[in-house]
């Protein structure tokens, strides 16, 4: 049996995933709820605001895929986003509340 990452679309809550993502670049993450920033990978949750991370939105996710890979073996609970898909909805739901 051969094991591959591959991409699977969900309908979910987006104010409960904005709640709890660790947003991460090319270095460090930040708390999608209080914009914390130096959040790391092997934090389970923010150390400002306390929020446990269920999600994890890499900005380049070919740089990180290794990384991607250990926390997967370590950490069951977590699931990944799309960034574009991420920031597109975040976007979209931020314009519809200032346009109504």
């Amino acid at each position: 049996m051969t094991k591959q990452m591959i991409r699977v679309y969900q309908h979910l809550d987006f104010e409960d995933v904005k709640a709890h993502t660790l947003e991460y670049g090319a270095l460090s993450g930040i708390c999608s709820k209080c914009k914390s920033l130096d959040v790391k990978l092997d934090m389970f949750s923010c150390p400002k605001c306390g929020t446990h991370f269920k999600y994890i939105s890499f900005q380049n996710v070919r740089e990180h895929l290794p990384k991607i890979l250990r926390i997967q073996e370590e950490r069951h609970d977590v699931h990944f986003l799309d960034y574009q898909d991420y920031k597109r909805i975040e976007g979209e739901l931020r314009a519809r509340s200032i346009l109504g």
